[in-house]
């Protein structure tokens, strides 16, 4: 039986928040090569989605229930990069360069991106404690563009959302769209991969909004809101 909150433990002089979750935040972003197009604000796309996981990290570190979290990162094109290994939020550095770009700049394969993520997921997931504090995940996964295989990026993310571990698996997508353009089929895979087509899928075209949807995905499965 887990246990869903501890009293306050006094180290060195000072009162540290005991932890009530564990959530493990993995942003999944697309470095493919039309990243490279404009987003509002006058960068590009991959730009806006570095400035944007850079201040939702800055926003977690300095919340009340920042002991609370993970964070990891990865990156893809046709290949999928490690950027940062599950690490405590209050380690993760929140100036560090994220530009999925770095590296990339090819294709766009998602199912090889949410079939790494599963691996980081399970591993997660698989460390929680007998009677410790509840494991969950939010996989952010943000594409521009469609995937160059749907049919098997389908087949992972219904895998991910109904296998053994799926009950505490939240997958949230958000497409950086181009403006002035409708990539209706990308937000259509899109809106099927994500754990709900409504509260987890956004289309953005800039860094704060890009920043907003990530963080309320990231609250709404933490059982409140990050202030």
């Amino acid at each position: 039986m887990q246990t869903m909150a501890q009293d306050p433990v006094f180290v060195s002089g000072k009162v540290e928040t005991p932890r009530h979750f564990a959530q493990l935040i993995l942003p999944v972003l697309d470095g493919s090569g039309s990243m490279t197009e404009p987003a509002r604000g006058h960068i590009s796309k991959a730009q806006a989605t570095n400035m944007a996981l850079r201040e939702l990290l800055t926003r977690i570190k300095i919340s009340g229930v920042a002991q609370n979290f993970t964070c990891g990162v990865l990156t893809f094109d046709q290949a999928v990069t490690e950027r940062l290994a599950p690490t405590s939020i209050a380690s993760v550095d929140d100036n560090g360069n994220y530009d999925p770009l770095d590296g990339h700049g090819g294709g766009t394969s998602i199912f090889l991106a949410l079939e790494e993520a599963e691996r980081v997921v399970d591993r997660f997931l698989l460390q929680a404690p007998d009677g410790g504090v509840p494991h969950t995940a939010v996989i952010l996964l943000m594409s521009d563009g469609c995937c160059s295989r749907p049919d098997l990026t389908r087949t992972i993310a219904q895998r991910i959302k109904t296998g053994p571990n799926g009950y505490r698996v939240t997958i949230a997508c958000t497409l950086c769209g181009t403006v002035g353009s409708v990539d209706t089929a990308g937000e259509a895979l899109l809106r099927e991969v994500a754990s709900d087509p409504v509260k987890y899928y956004k289309t953005v075209y800039d860094a704060e909004t890009l920043r907003a949807f990530m963080l309320a995905s990231a609250s709404a499965e933490s059982g409140g809101q990050i202030p």
